[in-house]
């Protein structure tokens, strides 16, 4: 005698009566005269007649369910406590995350999600022998009378949102703009323009404080920007001269703000923002490459910190002594040059010089 179907009770403390409970089960009330109740005095008061052919649960703290004897006393909560009753003669079990619970012969969606106490948006699967796992879909229910125990997981899902050309993931459905700039390692506080793009919609603009969905279908990219302020004095310097379409497409990409400037007659790129590996003094740092005229013909050589990178252990990094005004700020010169290859105006770009870079910084810090 199995039945998929089972029967929800509450017991709560009777406010009027300490010395009794007050018993909810099929949009039923009851008095039970008792506040130490055994099974059989529980199932009794929620109609569960005759009461040998049903089986009591209780969920207890912590999501645990334990079968409640008909003749063994239920604790109960000093608020509200919880059992379910079978018409049954059997229980049968099943695993959620690693933990064992008895139940009916079918149990829904709803019931382990309970038990799983994540959040809504926590996927549900059941693992299968020979064949993908399956993903359990809300208000669906599962047969466990089948051979074996079914063991259940649960899995978080995980957004994404593109941050400048930065991948973020996110384990919650929303997210302010400020957390997706850190998690893309962009300093939240330097003066930014950020632009939500979603298909199909107008661009728009957001603040720090704005919250995005990512559930939302066609979301794309969240653009940064330097705002750029004019004030009449003569063409903007954040853009003194072009790069390579393909350098300006990765710098755009870049979880950094840049410009080009022209400092005399040196040309300048200067990347602000700029984030060090672990084990420097400093987090960020001012970048500068000089430029020549001749770019790409002419090859790119060394780059220019602002302040002066500086390992934590404080020990000296050679090369870096000398030092390079730019726009009146002190730069300090890290002397790398490539090795074993010559420029190449063909493959050769302020990406690849970017890579020597990185290797540069990388290699003072490795152990």
């Amino acid at each position: 005698m199995n039945n998929s179907k089972f029967i929800q009770i509450q017991i709560k403390h009777d406010p009027a009566n300490a010395a009794q409970s007050l018993v909810l089960a099929n949009g039923e009330s009851a008095v039970l005269s008792d506040i130490t109740p055994t099974g059989r005095q529980i199932l009794n008061a929620a109609q569960c007649h005759p009461t040998v052919d049903f089986v009591l649960l209780q969920l207890l703290s912590g999501h645990i369910l334990e079968e409640i004897a008909p003749e063994e006393v239920a604790r109960l909560d000093p608020s509200e406590s919880n059992f379910y009753a079978f018409r049954t003669d059997r229980l049968f079990y099943f695993v959620l995350n690693d933990n064992k619970y008895p139940w009916g012969a079918t149990v829904p969606e709803t019931i382990l999600r309970l038990l799983a106490n994540e959040p809504a948006h926590t996927q549900l699967w059941m693992e299968r022998r020979d064949e993908t796992d399956r993903l359990i879909a809300p208000g669906q229910s599962v047969n466990l009378s089948g051979e074996g125990v079914e063991r259940f997981y649960t899995k978080l899902l995980a957004w994404e949102l593109d941050v400048q050309g930065v991948e973020i993931s996110s384990p919650a459905p929303t997210i302010t703009v400020r957390h997706a700039l850190e998690l893309a390692s962009i300093n939240p506080d330097l003066p930014w323009t950020f632009i939500l793009k979603v298909k199909g919609r107008p661009k728009e603009q957001v603040d720090l404080n704005t919250v995005i969905d990512l559930t939302m279908p066609g979301i794309e990219r969240l653009r940064v920007m330097p705002k750029v302020i004019n004030n009449g004095e003569g063409p903007c310097p954040h853009r003194q001269f072009s790069l390579l379409e393909k350098d300006e497409k990765f710098l755009d990409a870049a979880p950094y703000r840049w410009e080009t400037a022209i400092d005399g007659e040196r040309r300048w790129l200067l990347l602000h923002d700029y984030r060090l590996p672990r084990g420097y003094q400093q987090s960020h740092i001012a970048l500068a490459i000089e430029i020549p005229l001749l770019y790409p013909s002419a090859e790119l050589d060394m780059f220019y910190c602002a302040p002066a990178a500086v390992l934590q252990t404080g020990t000296q990094i050679p090369q870096t002594e000398a030092q390079q005004p730019i726009f009146g700020e002190t730069f300090q010169r890290w002397s790398r040059h490539r090795e074993n290859r010559v420029w190449s105006s063909a493959d050769d770009s302020v990406i690849t010089h970017l890579g020597l870079v990185e290797e540069s910084l990388l290699r003072e810090v490795a152990e």
